[in-house]
Formats: structure tokens, sequence, C-alpha cells
């Protein structure tokens, strides 16, 4: 049984360092006439530092004076990497000099700002990042005269055609559903979240009549309960945030969200809310602002407002789905052994709490 234990730990453990692999990159356009175009690329700073080496000193503290100094080596860099084109020449880009940069849920991206001139139509390839960084993407968000497009770049032989047309709703509504679920995927404060709720079930012995032996069941009820209090929670709060109802600073959204893995684990062991579904919808509407910076940070769809907001819910809800697929086993599992579990609830609940208190330090 010890070696179930184990087995889980590094379960667990995997699944977080596999939810961090993830890299994406964000590029957002705007036509503002029929040639000219203005934006910015976001960038992770740590997948840049990997790729050109912004520490020059290479004493692993990478400072702000630093990036700035290494700024001609980040244009050259992009230059050779992002291709704009028209059918018959190269559209010519040109790259700011006011970098800056943007905590985006704990990481630091390098903003950088461009303006391109593209004469009637023209695609983009974008090949930046792949060759170092593992499962990179970049999100597209452009915005022109005729309407909205986006689209996900995650490969370096992909050529997208950015006039091609503006997204159907169809298109639109996976786009979003898609970043919904690679949200929840990454996002370790909402994972964590959910993870440290299933530890405040109670789990039921049924009796087996042919064998005389107690079986360790789930009791539906109560996770039905949960997932549908944490879904209308938070559904509510981003829906009201994305539609401009309601603002409220991304800064303390985040530090509740901290504040919130932090107290849920630490009610597992002080069971000061015993009704746990209050805690869950309390919590949840923190944590639907957090999923409401993430859909902002993408840009609503102007044509398809309700579908981006609908398909990135549901994106949510889906790899939300998908977590609890994979925790609920492997919790029925460990709670075999009652001590076994007993340990696995203290050693897990005792980590998720620090890393709680560490983000409400970081992120204050």
């Amino acid at each position: 049984m010890r070696y179930i234990f184990f087995t889980a730990i590094l379960l667990f453990m995997n699944l977080n360092a596999a939810a961090h692999q993830f890299s994406t990159a964000n590029l957002t356009m705007e036509q503002i006439s029929s040639e000219h175009h203005r934006g910015f690329i976001e960038l992770s700073l740590n997948d840049l530092q990997q790729t050109l080496r912004l520490d020059p000193d290479q004493d692993g503290k990478l400072t702000w004076g630093e990036v700035k100094q290494s700024h001609q080596k980040l244009v050259g860099y992009l230059t050779n990497h992002i291709h704009l084109r028209t059918q018959s020449e190269p559209c010519r880009i040109e790259w700011a000099d006011n970098v800056s940069l943007v905590d985006s849920y704990g990481e630091l991206l390098l903003r950088q700002p461009l303006t391109t001139q593209c004469n009637g139509h023209f695609s983009l390839q974008y090949q930046a990042l792949f060759d170092t960084t593992n499962s990179h993407k970049l999100l597209i968000n452009w915005l022109l005269k005729n309407g909205q497009t986006q689209t996900v770049i995650d490969s370096p032989d992909f050529v997208w055609n950015v006039d091609a047309g503006t997204n159907s709703g169809w298109e639109t509504f996976l786009f979003y559903l898609y970043q919904g679920m690679i949200h929840i995927w990454i996002g370790l404060d909402h994972v964590l979240f959910l993870l440290i709720l299933l530890f405040h079930f109670k789990w039921s012995y049924e009796q087996n009549t042919k064998q005389q032996k107690p079986v360790r069941r789930l009791k539906l009820k109560p996770l039905l309960w949960l997932i549908t209090g944490f879904t209308l929670a938070h559904s509510i709060t981003l829906t009201l945030t994305a539609l401009g109802l309601i603002d409220i600073s991304p800064k303390w959204a985040e530090v509740g969200i901290a504040f919130s893995v932090a107290f849920a684990a630490l009610n597992v062991f002080t069971n000061w809310i015993k009704r746990i579904i209050l805690m869950t919808m309390g919590f949840g509407l923190l944590h639907g602002l957090g999923f409401a910076g993430a859909l902002s940070s993408l840009g609503l769809s102007k044509s398809h407002q309700v579908t981006s907001i609908v398909g990135f819910n549901l994106g949510v809800e889906i790899g939300q789905i998908a977590i609890l697929l994979i925790a609920v086993p492997m919790l029925l599992l460990i709670s075999q052994n009652q001590r076994l579990y007993k340990y696995f609830l203290l050693l897990s609940s005792s980590i998720i709490f620090l890393l709680g208190i560490f983000w409400i330090w970081q992120r204050i």
C-alpha cells in the first residue's frame, strides 16, 4: 500500500508539472487604416531567457536593466522568426523601444509593441520559441476593419492568412472553449483549490453481502453539489466581469484566490466551515474573477461576445471535469487504507497551505 501512496504523490506532482509545460505567447493587433496595423506581442520572460540567454553575467538573477540591454537581441530574434508578407513582398515590421513587463497570474511576460504596414492580402508565419520550449503556442487576436479574427499557432510551419475573413460563431466558440480548458489546466491555484475541496469529503463504507467485506465508495451527491456550486459561482463573476458590469482589480482578485487556497487547506484541519458548499460557492466567486482576467487578456470577440463567454466558460468546466476524473479515482485508491489516507491528507494539505501563503505574499 505504501507504493500506492508514493505513486499517487508522483502522479500529483506530474499533473502539476505537466500543467506548467504549456508555453503561450499572445499577439494582439488592431487595423488602424487600410494598410497599417499596430499592437503588441507578449512572450514569457522565462522562455526568452532559455532561448536568448538574457542574463549576460549568468548569475541566475535577470534584472530589468539586463532585459533592456538585450532589447536589440530580442528585436533581431523576433525579426528573424516572425514573418508577415503579402503575395508579392514581405511586410515591414517596426519594433518600438518601450517594452514593459506584464504580470500574468504569477508569470512575467515581456510586452513588445509593434506596428506593421501591409498592402492587400497578407499572411503570418510565427516560428519563435518552438525549438527550445515544449508545447509552445501563439494566441492571436486581430481586430480588422471588417471584424475580428482569432487563431492559435502551434507549429512553426503553419502559415495563417490574416485577412482571410473574420471568425464564424462556431470558430469563435471553439477558440474560447480551448482557451478555457487551457487556462484552468495551467492555473495551479485553481487546480489545487479543486483538490483541497475533495479532501473535505467523508468517504462512506458499504457492506458487501457476498464477501462480508467493507467497500469504500464515494457519495456522488455531495460531489455533484460541489461541481455545481463552483460552476455557478465562478460563472456569475466571470460573466459579469466580462460584460463590464463589475470591475475589481485583478491584483486583489489574485490575492483572494491565493487566500482561498490557503484557507481551504487550513479548513481540512480546523473544520471551521462545515458546509463545504458555502466555502465552494463563496471562493468560487473569487476564482471567477481570475477566469475573467484571463478572458479579458484574450479579448472578447466584438461580433460574437456571448459566444466567447459561453465557450470560455464551458472550456473551464471541461477542464475542471478532467481534473476531477484524475483526482477522484486517485483519492478513492489511497483512501482504501485509513492510516495512509490520513498521512496523505496531512502532507498534501500542509504543502497546499504553504503554497497558498506564499502566493498571498507574492501577489500583494
